[in-house]
């Protein structure tokens, strides 16, 4: 039975990565939600980003290191999309303008748990192993993840209504309309 890989990440991802970037999910992914003893450090840890991500979340902390660190990676890869031209300059502004102020709500970790065999994501070169990973923890970098690749675990904070931004993949007409949506938030 081939091993099953987990990722955390935010409701502020899911839905960019869902509705900007066609259901595309830049994930690193670690074999376990908790793999302890697999050489796992803190940051390539499920279970420990999970929590990281989820006391802030809980506590409305606007201060948090980690929620600070979060709105930075978010910016990284708005950058990285809009070098690779899958996103007008326009969008990267305004998907910055989300990243630094959207509220705290968006922040709320969910769990993506790999249905794709690893195994097969790197030999299609998909998955390669990555960040901890080299140094030889079960880490591994899947930079087009499909929505039709993973089941999203904990996504259950009915506590805000996210909208239209619940829905599938291709629900909005064009990427400002997605924004103007996150933007709302903002």
């Amino acid at each position: 039975m081939p091993a099953t890989y987990y990722s955390t990440t935010t409701f502020l991802t899911l839905s960019i990565n869902k509705h900007l970037y066609s259901g595309k999910h830049f994930t690193y992914v670690a074999e376990g939600f908790y793999p302890y003893g697999k050489g796992n450090p803190k940051s390539s840890n499920p279970l420990l980003i999970f929590t990281d991500l989820y006391q802030p979340w809980q506590d409305r902390d606007p201060y948090d290191k980690f929620i600070a660190q979060h709105r930075m990676s978010v910016r990284k890869g708005v950058l990285a999309k809009k070098n690779d031209g899958a996103i007008s300059k326009r969008i990267a502004k305004d998907l910055n303008r989300v990243a630094d102020r959207i509220n705290l709500d968006f922040f709320y970790p969910v769990v993506y748990r790999i249905n794709t065999d690893i195994n097969s994501l790197v030999a299609a070169g998909r998955a390669v192993l990555a960040g901890s990973g080299l140094a030889g923890s079960s880490e591994y970098l899947i930079q087009e993840l499909d929505n039709s690749e993973f089941d999203i675990y904990f996504d259950d904070n009915q506590s805000t209504k996210y909208g239209n931004l619940r829905n599938p993949t291709g629900y909005y007409s064009s990427h400002a309309l997605a924004v103007n949506d996150l933007l709302a938030w903002s």
